[in-house]
Order: C-alpha cells, then sequence, then structure tokens
C-alpha cells in the first residue's frame, strides 16, 4: 500500500511519539485486531500494556491511527477525564458482563466523554498533518460513537462490528457535522434510530 507523503509524515510522528513513552506500535496489515479473545476491533491504545495497535489493511486506516494516537495524548498529557477512565472503563466492561455497578451511570459518563475530548483531539490531528479524511463524515461518525454510550446505557451491549453506530448509515446521518450536540442525554428522535436500526 501505497501511502502519502503527509501519511508518511504523520506514521513517523507516531512511531517517534510511541519510541519517546515506552510504547509499543504494532501497524498490522490486517482488517481487525484482537484486543482480548472476545473483541475484535480496527485498533486499541492501551496504556498498562504500552501499546499502541492499529489493523493498516483497510481504507480507513489513517483515522483510527489518529484516533489511538490522541488516546496516547491524552495519556501522556494525564488529563483529568484520562484519570477518571482508569478506574470507569473497567467498571464499564465488568457492567457489560453482568456485574452490578454502583454509580454507572457515572462511569458511562466519563467512558463517554473521554471518547469526545478524543475525537476532538484526532480531528485536530487530522488537520494538522493535512490528511485525506473527509472531516465531515469523520465528525458524523465520531458523534454517532460518543452517542453510543447514551444508547448502551439503555441495552447493556456493546454493538456489532458489522452494524456499529459508525457504519450504519442511517444513525451517521443524524448526526451533526460539527461537535455541538447535546453528548449529555439522547434524544427521542435519536433513541428512536438506534433502537430502528439495532444497534
Amino acid at each position: 500500500m501505497k501511502h502519502t507523503k503527509n501519511e508518511m509524515i504523520f506514521l513517523n510522528h507516531v512511531k517517534t511519539s510511541c519510541k519517546i513513552y515506552g510504547i509499543k506500535c504494532l501497524l498490522k496489515k490486517t482488517k481487525t485486531v484482537k484486543m482480548d479473545d472476545n473483541v475484535k476491533c480496527s485498533g486499541y491504545f492501551d496504556e498498562t500494556g504500552k501499546v499502541l495497535v492499529v489493523a493498516m489493511n483497510r481504507p480507513d486506516w489513517v483515522e483510527i491511527l489518529a484516533h489511538e494516537y490522541s488516546h496516547l495524548t491524552q495519556w501522556v498529557e494525564k488529563i483529568p477525564v484520562w484519570l477518571d477512565a482508569e478506574n470507569s472503563l473497567g467498571k464499564v466492561w465488568e457492567w457489560l458482563d453482568g456485574k452490578n455497578v454502583r454509580n454507572i451511570d457515572t462511569h458511562i459518563a466519563v467512558a463517554r466523554d473521554l471518547e469526545l475530548d478524543n475525537e476532538k483531539r484526532s480531528v485536530k490531528v487530522i488537520k494538522k498533518f493535512n490528511l485525506k479524511v473527509d472531516l465531515e463524515n469523520y465528525v458524523r461518525k465520531a458523534n454517532a460513537y460518543v452517542m453510543f454510550y447514551n444508547w448502551l446505557r439503555k441495552t447493556r451491549k456493546w454493538s456489532r462490528p458489522n452494524n456499529s453506530p459508525y457504519k450504519n448509515k442511517n444513525v451517521k446521518s443524524a448526526m451533526s457535522t460539527k461537535f455541538n450536540m447535546n453528548y449529555k442525554t439522547l434524544s427521542p428522535r435519536l433513541e428512536k434510530i438506534f433502537r430502528e436500526e439495532d444497534i
């Protein structure tokens, strides 16, 4: 796969940043990567395992790399929502696995707010490196993903890879092309779309 000059500059920047902060950078020639035995995804950043992993054999690899790299910057900067998420993300997964978790609303809100901060960072990264990404479409997908956390609170189940909120065209088209939505709640209109699309 041939990369553009800007993509190469960005790739080198990510690799250099990972080296500086002692993070292993795994850019795999696959369509998905395994987070654990049960979860396949397009990429992840794991500060505990000190690894950033991205599936590169897909058309949206540059967006995913920008997203996971932005998580690295949250971790490096130790922003408050990242520090809160160190506890909350585990609680959300425990809850999804069927455990009763106190204050689950708070933990889900932290996970949602972490992703919102991260998506805003990702857009800045895409602009900074002048990467070929349709930003309006990217922000719609980002908003769908952030809003998904409010839907998750109602369903208690993660989306299926073939029908994730950011891949579903009806969910995506219901989203704003700017980061200007009310992220604290799911409007009745959006809730209806998430339900009808069986996210």
